[in-house]
C-alpha cells in the first residue's frame, strides 16, 4: 500500500466532527504541530509527567523510525482549542500501537474521545492492519477498561525500565485472530458476557 492510498483512506475518515464542545473536530496532523500542541496541555493532562522523558541519542534512527506509518491526531473544540490526541504507529506490518492518549479534564465527561477512537479504529481496519496493541501502566484502571469497552483483550504484561510495569492490551479485527487468541489461552472455558 502506498503512501498516496493511505492518505486517500485517511481522508474517508478524518477530520471527524465531534459532539459537544462546541460542535469540535479531531484532525490528522503532522509530528511539528502534534508535538506543540500537546506539548502546551500535557502537564494539565498528565501533571506528574514529563511529556518526552527519553529522548534517542542517534538521529539517524529517529529519521529511520519517521519512515514508519504514523498516525497523530489532535481533538479540538469549536474555538480551536486542543482538547485531547492519539498518536499512534506501525509496529508490525500486522500491528499498530497506540502509543500516547491524553485528554483535558474537563471534557472528559464529554466522551468526544470516544468518537475519535472509534474512527480510528475504522480507519485502521480500512488501511489493512488486522490487530491494534496499547500498553498501559497497571494503576490506569480508566484507560483499560475504555479499551476493553472497545474489544480489547488483556495480552500479558512487560516490565520496562522507562515505564515501569505495563498491562499490554491487544484488540483483533478479524473474528479468526480473536478466536485463535481465545483458543491459544483457553478462554473458551469461561462464560461469555453479553
Amino acid at each position: 500500500m502506498t503512501a498516496e492510498t493511505i492518505d486517500d483512506i485517511r481522508r474517508r475518515f478524518f477530520p471527524v466532527r465531534l459532539p459537544g464542545a462546541g460542535s469540535g473536530v479531531g484532525r490528522c496532523v503532522d509530528e511539528a504541530t502534534f508535538r506543540e500542541a500537546v506539548g502546551e496541555i500535557y502537564a494539565s493532562v498528565f501533571p506528574d509527567r514529563d511529556a518526552y522523558p527519553y529522548r534517542p541519542k542517534s538521529q539517524e534512527l529517529v529519521t529511520e523510525y519517521r519512515t514508519l506509518h504514523q498516525e497523530r491526531i489532535l481533538m479540538e473544540d469549536g474555538d480551536g482549542k486542543v482538547m485531547g490526541w492519539l498518536k499512534g504507529r506501525m509496529a508490525d506490518p500486522d500491528t499498530f500501537y497506540l502509543g500516547t492518549s491524553g485528554m483535558l479534564p474537563e471534557y472528559r465527561a464529554q466522551r468526544v474521545a470516544a468518537l475519535c477512537y472509534v474512527k480510528l479504529l475504522e480507519y485502521l481496519r480500512a488501511v489493512g492492519y488486522e490487530r491494534v496493541t496499547s500498553e498501559h501502566h497497571p494503576s490506569n484502571r480508566t484507560a483499560m477498561i475504555f479499551q476493553l469497552k472497545h474489544g480489547f483483550s488483556i495480552e500479558g504484561m512487560s516490565l520496562d525500565e522507562r515505564w515501569g510495569p505495563m498491562v499490554k492490551m491487544v484488540r483483533f479485527f478479524d473474528k479468526d485472530r480473536q478466536e485463535e487468541f481465545d483458543r491459544r489461552f483457553g478462554f473458551e472455558q469461561y462464560p461469555k458476557v453479553a
